[in-house]
C-alpha cells in the first residue's frame, strides 16, 4: 500500500519573523524576547489525512536562514517578497454585528453627556436594538461585512463577535445567523468566533422585572441560540450598575456551562460591583472593559489563568480613564488587547491603532501590547483548548496563523501612529 505523502510548501523571503515565543505573563522589552529573528524561510506542512471534508490547517515544520530549505522537497515555493511576519492578529472582544449607528449619541456625549445618562434615556445599547430587531441576516450581514475587511486591513486574522444587540429569542438568533455566515464568507481568511451575549443589556419590556428577563435568557434564548447549529463556545454578561448584578450572572454562567459554553464577563467599566472576583471564581476565560478594577482585582487576575481584556479604544471613545493595564502586567495577569468594536462606545476597525493606544495611554511597551494581540489574544479565546486549537505563536509542530506586514520591523507599528494600513494578504495557499 502506498502511503501519502504529507503536503509542504516553503516560504521564502521572509523580511523578518517574530514568533510570539517568550513569557506568557510579566513585563517584556525587547523585541529578541519575543522571539524577533532576521530574513528566513519557513517550511509548511499538513497532514494527508485531514477529517472527511475538512482541509487540515498548516502546520509550521520549520525555520531556517534563507536558502535553509532549498535541498528540501517540497510541493511548491512561494516567496513573501521581504514581508515581516507576526502571530496572527487577534480581536478578542468586538460586537461587529449590528444594524443602525448612534453617531447622535457621541455628539451628545462631547457635549457632556454621560454614557449612563443617555442609556437611561432609551439611547445607548437599546437603541441599537430598536435597528437590529429589524434587520434581516442579510441585512446584518451586508452591514458587517465592510467592517471585517477593515479589520483585515488592519493586521486581524481572527476575531470574537458578541452578539447583544437583540435582547430576545428571535433577535439573538438572527444575529447568530449573521455571524455563521460571515464566518463562511471569510473562511479561509479570518477565522470568526461567536460569542452569545443576550445579558448585554435589559430589554425595554423587562425594565420592571429584569430577573425575568434573566430566566428567558437561561430558559429560552441561550437554548434556542446553542441548537441553532452556528458554534458558540462562549456566554458573555454585562456585570455592571443598571445591567446586571453578580446573582443574576451567576444564573446566566450556569445556563451557559450546562450548553458547554465557556465563560466570560464585562466587568468593572464604570463600577466595580465585584464582577472580576465572581468570574475569576468562576473560572471565566476572559474578563474585559476593567477601567476601574483596583488592586483586589487585579490580585485575582494575577493569581488566575482568566485573561484581562483591555479595549483602550473605549477609553479614548468615551474620554474614560485607561484600564490598569501597567499595574496589570507588573503583576503578571494575562493581558489581551481589542477593539471593543461597537455602535456606541468604540465605533473603529482599528486593531493596529488599539495597539498604539495601549502603549501610549495605558503604558504598556510595544512587546506587550503586541503580546496583546496575539498570545494574549488567543488566550482569551481558550488558546490550544479553545476553539482556536491555538496559543497565539508561530512555534513549531503548531498551527500557521500569521499576519503578514509591509514594514521593515515591528517597531514601526508604534512609531508612525494613525498610519495606513500596513498588513498585506498572504498568497493563498491552497
Amino acid at each position: 500500500m502506498i502511503q501519502a505523502q504529507p503536503e509542504r510548501l516553503r516560504l521564502t523571503g521572509v523580511g523578518w519573523l517574530l514568533t510570539g515565543d517568550g513569557p506568557e505573563r510579566g513585563p517584556v522589552r525587547d523585541w529578541h524576547a519575543l522571539g524577533l529573528r532576521g530574513p528566513c524561510e519557513l517550511l509548511l506542512g499538513r497532514s494527508p489525512r485531514p477529517p472527511a471534508g475538512v482541509q487540515a490547517p498548516w502546520i509550521l515544520a520549520g525555520i531556517a536562514d534563507p536558502g535553509g530549505f532549498s535541498a528540501t522537497p517540497t510541493q511548491r515555493t512561494v516567496d513573501l517578497g521581504g514581508l515581516g511576519l507576526t502571530p496572527a492578529w487577534v480581536d478578542a472582544h468586538t460586537h461587529a454585528v449590528f444594524a443602525g449607528d448612534r453617531a447622535a449619541e457621541f455628539n451628545q456625549r462631547l457635549a457632556g453627556r454621560s454614557y449612563a445618562e443617555i442609556a437611561a434615556e432609551g439611547g445607548g445599547i437599546l437603541r441599537t436594538m430598536q435597528a437590529t430587531r429589524a434587520a434581516s441576516v442579510h441585512e446584518l450581514v451586508a452591514a458587517a461585512t465592510p467592517r471585517l475587511r477593515e479589520m483585515m486591513d488592519w493586521g486581524c486574522r481572527v476575531v470574537e463577535i458578541k452578539t447583544g444587540y437583540g435582547l430576545d429569542g428571535a433577535s439573538e438568533v438572527r444575529l447568530l445567523r449573521a455571524i455563521g455566515r460571515l464566518a463562511q464568507q471569510f473562511a479561509g481568511a479570518l477565522q470568526i468566533i461567536a460569542t452569545a451575549m443576550p445579558a448585554h443589556a435589559v430589554p425595554p419590556e423587562f425594565k420592571a422585572d429584569p430577573d425575568r428577563y434573566v430566566s428567558v435568557v437561561c430558559e429560552e434564548i441561550l437554548p434556542a441560540m446553542a441548537a441553532e447549529g452556528v458554534p458558540c463556545p462562549f456566554v458573555d454578561v454585562f456585570v455592571e450598575g443598571g445591567y446586571f448584578n453578580v446573582a443574576q450572572a451567576d444564573r446566566i454562567a450556569d445556563a451557559g456551562a450546562a450548553l458547554g459554553m465557556a465563560l466570560k464577563a464585562h466587568v468593572d467599566e464604570f463600577a466595580d460591583i465585584g464582577g472580576v472576583r465572581w468570574a475569576v471564581a468562576r473560572g471565566a476565560t476572559s474578563v474585559e472593559h476593567l477601567l476601574v478594577s483596583g488592586p483586589a482585582a487585579i490580585a485575582a487576575l494575577a493569581a488566575s489563568d482568566t485573561v484581562a481584556v483591555c479595549l483602550p479604544l473605549t477609553s479614548v471613545f468615551l474620554r474614560e480613564g485607561y484600564a490598569p493595564m501597567r499595574a496589570m502586567v507588573d503583576a503578571g495577569c494575562r493581558v489581551a488587547v481589542a477593539t471593543d468594536c461597537n455602535p456606541g462606545s468604540a465605533m473603529s476597525t482599528n486593531l493596529h491603532l488599539a495597539m498604539q493606544l495601549a502603549v501610549l495611554g495605558g503604558h504598556l511597551t510595544p512587546q506587550e501590547a503586541m503580546r496583546g494581540v496575539t498570545r494574549g489574544g488567543a488566550a482569551a479565546l481558550g488558546g490550544d483548548a479553545g476553539p482556536l486549537a491555538w496559543d497565539g505563536r508561530l512555534r513549531i509542530g503548531g498551527a500557521f496563523r500569521a499576519t503578514a506586514l509591509a514594514i521593515d520591523g515591528p517597531d514601526r507599528l508604534f512609531y508612525e501612529l494613525g498610519a495606513p494600513p500596513r498588513a498585506r494578504p498572504l498568497p493563498h495557499f491552497g
